[in-house]
């Protein structure tokens, strides 16, 4: 075997240890074979070592070879320790509660009520758009989502003849609006001709107060008369709403006198009299006595 040879064996095996020994903290990545055989030299051999530990106490396993075979087991009484009573208040993130410097262990932990800010909201069903514009709510899957409802405030709207209807926009209002009208009253007379009585600009009306028809006006239907009915210079007014002048004759005072021989009768004339005497006069005696 040449030289070149067993130095690459020597070499090789040099890697193998010093490998094993870096994976042991013992040596450097940059040992030689010399650091290398120190650190092996400094081994202890512990064999099989048995120990037992009570209640308390520790046991601190010494550096060097352990063949495997060698067991610490505890036995009961004596030992020195003490138990932590701790408590923890939940939060989102999972915790490990474990005792502090100088307990041997925990006696029990209380975990404390979930927080008042934190509330089930697997019950949840509101969205973005059922929540105030800008007032911020926790969704069934727990994020903070700010709501888009419109806040129409206080709406006031008023109606009148042109604007006859309102529409009520969707979203949020405060309650103290309202839409109205602005009532009034009015009054006619009737007239010969047809009225249209109409509200004020930006009102409507209430109701209309119809006075009667005036006393100047009255009703004519029953009427029969015509112009050769009424005394002529008198006016009435016909069936047909006319105002007409009568045309029948005065022919006031009618007194007339008749003698029986000569003048047998008298005729009224037609017309209008005021009344009037007829009478017979003395000539048909005084022709009886003269016989």
């Amino acid at each position: 075997m040449s030289i070149a040879t067993e130095i690459t064996r020597i070499t090789t095996a040099r890697n193998t240890i010093r490998t094993k020994l870096t994976e042991l903290g013992m040596v450097s990545a940059a040992a030689d074979i010399d650091d290398c055989a120190l650190a092996v030299d400094g081994i202890a051999n512990r064999g099989a070592i048995s120990a037992q530990v009570q209640e308390g106490d520790t046991y601190t396993i010494p550096a060097g070879y352990h063949n495997g075979s060698g067991t610490v087991s505890g036995v009961s009484g004596g030992g020195n320790y003490s138990l932590q009573s701790k408590e923890v208040t939940p939060t989102k993130n999972q915790q490990s509660i474990t005792p502090d410097s100088g307990y041997y262990g925990l006696s029990d932990v209380t975990v404390k009520a979930i927080p008042e800010s934190y509330q089930n909201v697997s019950s949840v069903t509101a969205t973005a758009a059922d929540v105030l514009a800008n007032k911020i709510f926790v969704d069934a899957t727990g994020a903070n989502v700010a709501g888009t409802m419109m806040n129409h405030g206080a709406v006031a709207k008023t109606l009148d003849t042109t604007t006859t209807s309102y529409t009520v926009p969707a979203g949020y209002h405060s309650g103290s609006g309202k839409v109205s009208v602005t009532t009034e009253t009015k009054s006619a007379t009737p007239t010969k001709s047809a009225q249209t009585i109409s509200a004020t600009s930006g009102k409507v009306l209430k109701s209309v107060l119809v006075a009667a028809i005036p006393a100047a006006y009255q009703d004519v239907t029953g009427v029969t008369a015509t112009a050769a009915n009424v005394l002529e210079d008198m006016k009435f007014v016909s069936s047909d709403g006319t105002l007409t002048e009568g045309t029948m004759t005065n022919n006031g005072d009618t007194s007339a006198s008749i003698d029986g021989l000569t003048i047998a009768s008298y005729s009224i004339p037609a017309g209008y009299t005021t009344g009037g005497t007829v009478s017979l006069s003395g000539d048909i005696e005084a022709a009886l006595a003269a016989i």
